[in-house]
């Protein structure tokens, strides 16, 4: 698993797609929220030869240099592999591959294999002057491996798959150190074959790497019970341009500012985690995921926050508002025989308890643990989701879901296929702004799209809970105006990231800063707190090589990032 890659145009690899045959509801809803029909024309995809570069930069005495530390299979300045290493998986990122355009593109790929390797890298990048990108499974969307800043240097991509190995478990502590390059489902191989699990299983998880979950500060399906990921690092090592920092594996500790935290979140900008002692937990017994559809998404959130003020959660909550909800029975394969006969029974007990077809809500509730506590919370959890007039759906959705729930990425390629935009943007607040959240940001994404396209599709869904308070996560797409495309989606970006900012929440949950949120990092750590950041990465590495352009914005962040005064006045001047 150690090269692969994901394919340079989308998600997944080589002959991975989503399936749409067992899904008969979905071209009908697609065609319904954004006009396109399965029949409608398919945009082709660029041929790799014709797709013009910028032209290769090679530092000869770096490439020289580098090649006594590491073998030539390491080092790579073929054209695929800058393809494949260009950009993340945004989606600017793909509409730009789609469109053949290749703005900027690392002048070379290097492959690292041990720590040693990696500060060979770094190292040799100092005294040539060289940028270095960290690259892990190449999943980011938020910019975060766009080459920006590099001035005519040459630009190093360092690929970090090949660390991909589980070192040691400490079954007393709890503990494990993993190397940063391993990706998702090899280290819960090498971690179960111990009965273990980290878990930590974000949408990205077949293809990201532990290194990048740190790197971006990322959030996993199970949060909810495990933690985002900076939950659980009791110490990591970071090669940077001054050295190598090194923290103690300890629980908690009182040494000054936190070294872990300056790493965890910092994207590469400070330097390349090369490995981390994480706590892991033992394998549970027993496990299901059940679906439950209430009257409103107002009673859905109710239900969560009692469970969360009970302190009785499902290790996995994902609450649907009603766009979500059409989205997810969109999906689903035909049912047959009993399934069917069942189908119609649940819409029937619906209308016998006079629900509104138009309101109801879908939730996804994962419970686990040992059998006692897997039935104490399940048992709670329904008589509370009941309380606030749930139905109970059985295993069958959960069942769905788990089988699909890494498919969603998917979704954006099937859409792009038929020049169709399709993107989230995702935030947290605490419980006495989530709903004041919700409506004003549907507010504002309603707004922005109806200036921009007709039909369109928006929906939202609670997708991380805390003590304090939970993450919305917003999802929303268009058909595309042909030659506007880019400014179409900044405009639509935009609407919500304000929105985010005017209602007190933060500018991402867990999909990072990058390229696509810096016009609004000052205003969501404050200026003060910006100056902070600058000084870390000015004292880490003053020549500037590590991954430049990111974090911290430029003096004109919002036209850097791509849309003008005038764009955004055509647009709004277009919807009256």
């Amino acid at each position: 698993m150690s090269d692969r890659q994901m394919k340079w145009w989308g998600w997944g690899a080589e002959g991975e797609y989503l399936d749409v045959s067992d899904k008969p509801y979905l071209w009908s809803f697609v065609e319904q929220v954004t006009g396109v029909s399965e029949n409608s024309p398919k945009t082709p995809l660029p041929d790799v030869e014709k797709i013009d570069f910028p032209p290769q930069t090679l530092n000869r005495a770096y490439l020289t240099a580098i090649a006594r530390d590491l073998r030539a299979d390491q080092i790579k300045t073929d054209k695929m592999e800058r393809l494949i290493h260009a950009y993340g998986k945004s989606f600017r990122d793909l509409l730009r591959m789609r469109l053949g355009i290749v703005e900027a593109a690392p002048d070379c790929v290097v492959y690292a294999e041990s720590e040693s390797d990696v500060e060979a890298a770094v190292k040799l990048a100092v005294e040539h002057d060289v940028v270095l990108i960290p690259f892990g499974g190449g999943s980011n969307i938020a910019g975060s491996l766009e080459v920006r800043g590099a001035n005519g240097r040459m630009v190093v991509s360092l690929d970090m798959k090949r660390m991909d190995k589980v070192l040691e478990v400490d079954q007393n502590s709890f503990t494990a150190r993993i190397q940063a390059g391993v990706l998702g489902p090899h280290m819960e191989e090498q971690l179960n074959a111990q009965g273990v699990t980290l878990g930590h299983f974000p949408d990205s998880f077949v293809y990201s790497t532990l290194g990048g979950w740190l790197a971006t500060r990322s959030a996993g399906m199970q949060s909810d019970k495990y933690g985002k990921i900076e939950d659980m690092v009791l110490s990591l090592r970071m090669v940077t341009p001054i050295g190598t920092i090194v923290s103690r594996t300890v629980p908690k500790c009182s040494n000054g500012i936190e070294v872990n935290r300056v790493c965890i979140g910092s994207e590469g900008i400070l330097g390349v985690i090369t490995e981390a002692v994480m706590q892991v937990h033992k394998l549970p017994d027993c496990r299901a995921s059940y679906g439950y559809l209430f009257p409103t998404f107002e009673s859905g959130a109710a239900a969560i926050y009692e469970c969360v003020k009970c302190e009785c959660r499902p290790v996995v909550t994902r609450f649907s508002d009603l766009g979500k909800t059409a989205l997810s029975f969109a999906f689903k394969r035909r049912p047959k025989g009993l399934k069917g006969i069942m189908t119609k029974a649940v819409m029937a007990y619906l209308k016998l308890k006079r629900f509104d077809q138009e309101k109801v809500c879908l939730m996804i509730a994962t419970f686990e643990g040992d059998r006692k506590m897997y039935n104490y919370t399940r048992k709670r959890v329904n008589a509370i989701y009941r309380k606030h007039g749930a139905v109970n759906l059985g295993t069958s959705p959960g069942r769905a879901h788990e089988r699909t729930k890494y498919d969603f990425p998917h979704i954006r390629d099937l859409c792009l296929d038929y020049h169709v935009m399709a993107d989230v943007s995702e935030t947290s607040t605490v419980w006495s702004n989530l709903l004041p959240l919700y409506y004003e940001t549907m507010k504002s994404l309603r707004e922005a799209l109806s200036a921009v396209a007709d039909p369109y599709f928006l929906g939202c869904h609670i997708s991380h809970t805390y003590h304090t308070g939970a993450s919305l996560y917003f999802t929303f797409g268009c058909r595309m105006q042909k030659g506007r495309e880019i400014e179409q989606y900044l405009f639509i970006k935009k609407a919500v990231q304000d929105s985010f900012m005017r209602c007190g929440a933060t500018l991402s949950h867990h999909h990072a800063v990058g390229v696509e949120h810096l016009p609004w990092v000052a205003a969501d750590v404050s200026p003060t707190g910006l100056k902070a950041v600058g000084a870390l990465k000015s004292g880490i590495d003053p020549n500037g090589v590590m991954n430049p352009g990111k974090i911290i914005p430029s003096e004109s962040p919002l036209k850097d990032w791509g849309l003008s005064e005038e764009s955004i006045a055509n647009f709004r001047g277009a919807s009256r």
